[in-house]
């Protein structure tokens, strides 16, 4: 199982070029990627998404890229290019037969003029570019398996919690009707001292109540959901959205066995199981 929040980095150095990937995902019900790269690199969008597309199956994942030069960071001032540049405006004054010589800040702009043409972000290369996107997959996908387990022993247990409470219910499922029977002919013997227990209407008014009560139907979808739910918990696929059916489906059968069991018994273990439920159905949708 797999969280769909999670963060991962990848590097590629070469030829003096350092290529950053950085992807960061977290919850959305389909998958959806997100580019946050900037101008120079907006063609090498396509490039990144070949190679997220196949791995991202649900979740928002925002994704910047930089490319920087890779080794140590030179001073701002070189001598030498001062010195060239003085040099060539030397020449140039002659060659015109400019009087002015040239001051600082001729030079101080000339330099800048020229840094910022020495400093320009290189062209992206594409298979360093992919080769740091694929870094950066494997690091988000440590991440987001960590935190998977963490949220498959949180399902467990509340996926045990709720079981509990059906269990409960199946267990008071066959004295519904009694209890039905015996508070009917509790307000009826109250009613008329002679009423006889084995009265004819009485019997039809109980059967018709044990068909409108029975809840076997209900319970035995639950034991199957149950069952399906658990099994989704040690898949090595992305179930996120099956889990959540599941959660939703049983959520709908608990619903359908508090209307029709007509017990305060079973309405309070109903009441249980719902709240078990939303904290399950909470946690489901951070599952990839």
């Amino acid at each position: 199982m797999k969280s769909m929040t999670g963060f991962g980095r990848g590097e590629c150095v070469r030829a003096g070029t350092r290529t950053t990937v950085e992807i960061s995902t977290v919850n959305r019900r389909n998958a959806e990627l997100v580019f946050n790269l900037p101008r120079e690199l907006s063609a090498a969008e396509n490039v990144l998404r070949d190679v997220l597309t196949p791995k991202i199956s649900r979740g928002r994942a925002t994704v910047t890229a930089i490319i920087s030069p890779s080794g140590k960071a030179r001073s701002l001032l070189d001598p030498a290019t001062f010195r060239r540049l003085h040099a060539e405006l030397l020449q140039l004054r002659h060659s015109l037969h400019i009087a002015e010589k040239p001051s600082l800040a001729d030079l101080v702009r000339l330099y800048a003029g020229t840094a910022r043409e020495a400093s320009a972000t290189p062209p992206f290369d594409s298979d360093a570019l992919a080769h740091a996107a694929r870094a950066a997959l494997r690091a988000l996908e440590v991440m987001r398996k960590k935190e998977g387990a963490h949220l498959a022993k949180e399902l467990r247990r509340l996926l045990s919690d709720f079981c509990r409470e059906v269990t409960a219910i199946t267990k008071l499922a066959p004295t519904v009707a009694a209890k039905h029977r015996d508070a009917m002919r509790a307000r009826l013997a109250a009613l008329s001292p002679a009423f006889a227990a084995d009265d004819e209407r009485l019997t039809r008014e109980l059967a018709l109540f044990a068909d409108r009560a029975d809840i076997t139907e209900e319970l035995s979808r639950l034991q199957s959901h149950m069952a399906q739910f658990r099994a989704g918990l040690t898949s090595n696929e992305a179930n996120g959205r099956s889990l959540d059916f599941l959660a939703q489906e049983m959520f709908r059968e608990c619903n359908t066995i508090g209307s029709k069991a007509n017990s305060a018994a079973v309405t309070h273990h109903v009441v249980s199981a719902k709240t078990e439920l939303e904290r399950l159905r909470e946690q489901v949708q951070n599952v990839e």
